[in-house]
């Protein structure tokens, strides 16, 4: 997704966005009566409650912040509906983005209860490899426990998560496409500089040159203000390349058209973002401790110190971004929607190897994407505490209540397993999912949509070439080195380090996949 969606990408190189981008939530639903949506799924007899004892389950997932102060309170909601309906309490365990992956890779090696887990941040493929997450088809049990996950997603997107023909994780309902080349500006900076802000559009296309244009024109106007914040999803967000297996040691060019893997840091397009990145930093768009603030880019925003950041463009998006920063932003995109090979796979929710009742968590996962109490509950929180229903259906944030002062603000609603059964925040179209629905639908498609990379017989490489990256990857693609010298430095290193095996590797992976699924 900004670092969001932003960081959401993070997961699809691993990168979104968001991306992403930092950023997120939106939702819907008019069916009032019981807080649910019109889109609730029929609840199915797997849902009920087991044997009639309360099984404790551990949940994890991020926010950007970490846990919201609210965090009790809503946990608390939820488990009076899961104790009643499904025999289940729930304990919510949140780390901030930044701390995320490490949390959860020293819980599940040190054998702590983890039961249901975003996968997102930590690396789905790396997950499975590392034996951290359950075959979710082993003893029947996702068609037993949690067939309402297949009708709520669709068994084409459940499918695309398959690694090696196993099923570790089930996709959330969200944007699967991403508009890349987005990005979002604060309006009242737009504004000073007297840009036509039209509100009514979700989305403003712009040229690559009409941006540059504008951030010329913010950085002469204010410029003791950060005016834009790169972020780790450059290549995913900022690209045409479809970064095979969730990493970007082996992509497919020109949107995926072609099932040829090649070497993004050796291509054309990385070498022009680079440099155009390294112009903004020459003419001091961006601060001098980028590299070093982990801050997200939506708390910068919010404090006034950031103008702008590259996110993925959805329907949504503009009162995602503004939800999230406080304040009003305006979405420029310069490229198109596309969905890669890896979106969908991007960060399933999976079934820990450390849970204590692989069937109740089954359940429990099933109930979060069947149940529009506890869909909502996750999205928003406590209607009348932290939102309130508007005599549109829609809804808002709770009369005293704003992005800065709410206690479940987690601008993270496209993590959760299904939105689509969750109101729609104001400011959005009220056929919001719908939309996103139909933008999926329409985005470009990668050649290899539900390609899994195994990187077994690459590990040795593929830890190298990332150690390299590392080193290299923000000084670069942050616009501090020039690209002209940097870029060649960072690939004969990684060339030393065995990327040309890892490229190998995965063009015969793929090969075999095209062959098996007709490609």
């Amino acid at each position: 997704m900004k670092k969001g969606l932003a960081l959401l990408l993070t997961v699809i190189m691993i990168f979104s966005l968001a991306a992403c981008s930092k950023t997120n939530n939106g939702n819907s639903g008019n069916d009032q009566t019981s807080g649910g949506s019109k889109n609730e799924v029929t609840q199915k007899p797997e849902d009920q409650k087991g044997n009639g004892e309360i099984t404790h389950l551990v949940m994890s997932f991020m926010t950007w912040t970490g846990a919201p102060a609210d965090t009790q309170k809503v946990q608390d909601a939820i488990n009076a509906i899961t104790k009643e309906r499904y025999g289940i309490e729930v304990e919510f365990q949140i780390s901030d983005s930044s701390s995320y992956k490490q949390n959860m890779t020293l819980a599940l090696s040190g054998g702590e209860q983890i039961d249901i887990i975003s996968t997102i941040l930590s690396g789905y493929n790396s997950m499975v490899q590392q034996g951290y997450l359950l075959d979710l088809e082993a003893d029947d049990l996702l068609k037993n426990y949690g067939s309402g996950i297949v009708d709520a997603v669709g068994k084409e997107y459940v499918d695309a998560c398959r690694i090696n023909g196993k099923l570790y994780g089930v996709p959330n309902n969200r944007d699967m496409a991403g508009g890349r080349g987005s990005t979002a500006v604060a309006t009242e900076y737009l504004k000073g500089i007297g840009y036509p802000v039209d509100d009514s559009k979700e989305t403003v296309k712009v040229t690559q040159a009409e941006m540059d244009d504008i951030y010329t024109k913010l950085h002469e106007k204010y410029p003791n203000i950060e005016l834009y914040r790169p972020t780790t999803l450059g290549i995913a967000q900022l690209t045409e390349a479809d970064l095979l297996g969730g990493n970007a040691f082996g992509v497919l060019m020109n949107w995926g058209k072609e099932l040829k893997v090649e070497n993004v840091f050796t291509s054309d397009a990385y070498k022009e973002l680079c440099t155009r990145i390294y112009g903004y930093n020459q003419k001091g768009y961006i601060s001098k401790d980028a590299i070093t603030d982990t801050t997200a880019v939506g708390e910068l925003v919010k404090a006034g110190t950031l103008i702008s950041y590259n996110t993925t463009g959805k329907p949504g998006i503009k009162a995602q971004e503004s939800n999230l920063c406080g304040r009003p932003m305006t979405i420029f995109q310069t490229m198109d929607d596309f969905i890669s090979s890896s979106s969908v796979a991007s960060f399933p929710w999976a079934i820990s190897i450390n849970t204590v009742n692989a069937e109740a968590s089954m359940r429990l996962l099933n109930a979060f994407y069947t149940d529009a109490d506890l869909a909502n509950l996750l999205a928003w929180g406590i209607e009348g505490q932290h939102y309130k229903v508007l005599d549109s259906g829609l809804i808002d944030f709770a009369d005293g209540v704003d992005a800065t002062n709410s206690g479940w603000s987690h601008s993270v609603g496209w993590l959760m397993p299904n939105q689509y059964i969750t109101h729609v925040w104001n400011g959005n179209d009220p056929n919001l999912w719908e939309n996103i629905k139909s933008f999926n639908e329409n985005a470009k498609k990668s050649a290899a949509l539900g390609f899994s990379f195994d990187t077994t017989n690459v590990a040795t490489e593929m830890t190298s070439v990332q150690n390299v990256y590392d080193e290299f990857q923000k000084s670069i693609e942050y616009g501090f080195v020039n690209p002209a010298t940097g870029i060649d430095e960072m690939n004969a290193k990684m060339k030393k380090a065995g990327i040309d095996k890892i490229i190998a590797e995965k063009q015969k992976q793929l090969d075999a996949w095209a062959k098996v699924n007709n490609k």
